[in-house]
C-alpha cells in the first residue's frame, strides 16, 4: 500500500513542475517511488514520468496515485496554470 511522503509543485504564471514521492507501507525498506510532474499544453494539462525506468506504465500504483492527486489539485485550482474549470475534464 502506498503512502504519500512528499508532494512538491512549483508554479509560474502559466506552468508548473514538481514531484510526488511515495513509500510502500508493506515494504518500508524498499526504495521510494518518485513520479515527476510537468506541465502539458493539452488535457489533462500535466505529464507524469516515473523515475523508475521500468515503472512508466500508467497502471503502476504510483502513477495511478500521482494522476489522482494531480486531477484533484487541478480540479480545484486550474487557474494556477492559466486554465479554467471548463478546461479541465471533471471525472468522478
Amino acid at each position: 500500500m502506498l503512502q504519500l511522503l512528499s508532494l512538491t509543485l512549483a508554479y509560474d504564471d502559466a506552468r508548473f513542475f514538481g514531484s510526488v514521492m511515495f513509500t510502500d507501507t508493506d515494504h518500508p525498506d524498499d526504495k521510494l517511488a518518485v513520479v515527476l510532474i510537468d506541465h502539458a499544453d493539452e488535457p489533462p494539462w500535466f505529464r507524469l514520468t516515473n523515475v523508475d525506468p521500468d515503472g512508466q506504465d500508467p497502471t503502476d500504483p504510483e502513477m495511478v496515485e500521482a494522476d489522482r492527486i494531480m486531477r484533484f489539485i487541478l480540479r480545484y485550482t486550474p487557474w494556477r496554470i492559466g486554465r479554467t474549470t471548463a478546461d479541465f475534464p471533471q471525472h468522478p
